[in-house]
């Protein structure tokens, strides 16, 4: 199905154990909330964006190492930004399972969450606050609410997620462009597309010009991750 020519460590990817808001009156699918933490880390978005980031990446190595061209008039190539992306160790993790990579890197992506600590480290990232172990709950919320007020949130990590992505649409724009360059005419996307996401929106992308649209966005975001852009 896939051109393993040129992309050698991706495939098509459906959604499985997603669940999707039932009312939605913009008719675009949204994610359920509370799907933000792992391993004891708190994530700024939904794990499913940083999994299609990993996925994202995968493709780009590929075309890189097949010299891929794409766009309208094969005017494009990717370069995957080697600098940025240098804590990944993406090569090391390649052929291996996001959860995987995630569980071993989640520190590049995720705060740690409140934890009790039996002493006190010497760094500048932390606050420390003592507790009286039987106030009631609600009123050490309310005081930590008041003491950190003035405090200023300002992530110091490296790897987070700028854009407001709609996952149910970064999802597709994935599977499309590995379609697209592995060859698949028109009528055939548009039917993978109705058959694995009609299930989510009654509307899928369909005529020529939707089309045409979805495969530009698609080598847009390839571009941009490339360059470290998510």
């Amino acid at each position: 199905m896939i051109n393993k020519g040129v992309f050698a460590h991706c495939d098509l990817v459906k959604m499985k154990r997603t669940h999707f808001s039932e009312i939605d009156t913009t008719g675009a699918a949204t994610l359920q909330r509370g799907k933000n933490r792992f391993r004891g880390f708190t994530l700024d978005k939904s794990i499913h964006l940083y999994r299609m980031w990993f996925q994202f990446v995968k493709i780009i190595y590929d075309a890189e190492q097949s010299k891929l061209k794409f766009g309208a008039q094969q005017q494009h190539k990717v370069k995957l930004n080697k600098r940025f992306y240098k804590d990944w160790e993406f090569e090391k993790y390649i052929d291996t399972p996001f959860d995987d990579f995630f569980a071993d890197k989640i520190h590049l992506f995720g705060e740690e969450a409140v934890s009790i600590v039996d002493a006190i480290d010497d760094t500048d990232g932390h606050i420390y606050l003592k507790v009286r172990k039987h106030k009631k709950t609600e009123d050490v919320v309310r005081e930590v609410r008041e003491l950190l007020g003035n405090v200023k949130h300002k992530s110091d990590l490296k790897y987070q997620i700028k854009r407001q992505h709609k996952y149910f649409y970064r999802h597709q724009q994935y599977n499309v462009f590995l379609m697209r360059q592995s060859g698949w005419l028109n009528h055939e996307i548009s039917d993978w597309l109705q058959a694995n996401y009609g299930k989510y929106r009654a509307s899928v992308v369909s005529s020529d010009a939707a089309m045409r649209k979805m495969y530009r966005t698609s080598e847009q975001i390839v571009m941009d991750i490339a360059k470290g852009d998510f």
